[in-house]
């Protein structure tokens, strides 16, 4: 596997605020890596960090060995990081196509617009039907598939997901996890960092991981089966 993005001894925050300290990890190509830690922990600052809505303190971020830190976020999304966060940050008034066509803005999808909107509707067969819906009339679990979508729109070689079966119905958690384990058949080189606490659904798709607390790394390694993330569930979520 090619290494595709690392991040090395990141400081970072909001003006005087600092929430991540000396935090380090790698993603690398056609791999899906889970971070996991408690809410406040300063996970999807990271995200947007690496991203570029929030501009590091310290530290270096590489993107295929090249250093993007402090890079504004068009030009991140433009290198090939695609984010997806919790919000949604969807065009209510907007059509789903139209809504998807917005993530295709990018100089490097452009030339991809149609291959990609067919992976899109490959994947989540929902928004096909719902093409010429408006966004904001779509349930919860389908305003996740579109942000997720519209950000496969922009061509990404890797995608940071911020919880993104957070406030869903079990019906559309299953769909998801579903879509991201076809995503990953079908776009081998894919990277994906995603921030989860589902247990059950990240054991079955990665084999490594994360645990983020208080703005710290305090464990990297194996998920399947590791006593350090079954405590960290214990702790902090209270799942046995």
């Amino acid at each position: 596997m090619r290494n595709l993005l690392k991040v090395e001894n990141l400081h970072s925050g909001y003006s005087n605020v600092q929430v991540l300290w000396d935090v380090s990890l790698y993603v690398d190509s056609g791999e899906m890596v889970a971070l996991l830690g408690p809410n406040g922990a300063g996970k999807t600052t990271l995200l947007k960090t690496i991203a570029g809505l929030v501009k590091p303190k310290k530290g270096a971020i590489l993107f295929k060995n090249t250093r993007i830190d402090g890079q504004p976020a068009e030009k991140i999304v433009e290198l090939g990081i695609g984010l997806v966060l919790a919000e949604k940050e969807l065009f209510p008034l907007m059509s789903v196509e139209e809504n998807l066509m917005l993530g295709a803005f990018c100089k490097r999808a452009r030339k991809r617009i149609e291959e990609n909107l067919m992976l899109v509707y490959s994947i989540f067969p929902k928004l096909k039907e719902r093409a010429k819906q408006k966004a904001g009339s779509l349930s919860g679990g389908e305003q996740q598939m579109l942000a997720f979508g519209r950000a496969l729109m922009s061509d990404p070689e890797i995608i940071l997901l911020d919880e993104p079966s957070a406030g869903l119905s079990p019906l559309y958690v299953k769909i998801l996890f579903e879509s991201l384990r076809r995503l990953i058949d079908i776009k081998e080189t894919l990277g994906i960092l995603i921030v989860e606490q589902r247990l059950t659904q990240i054991d079955q798709l990665c084999e490594r991981g994360y645990i983020l607390t208080n703005g710290r790394i305090i464990y990297h390694g194996e998920i399947k089966a590791s006593s350090h993330i079954l405590e960290f569930f214990r702790k902090y979520l209270g799942v046995h």
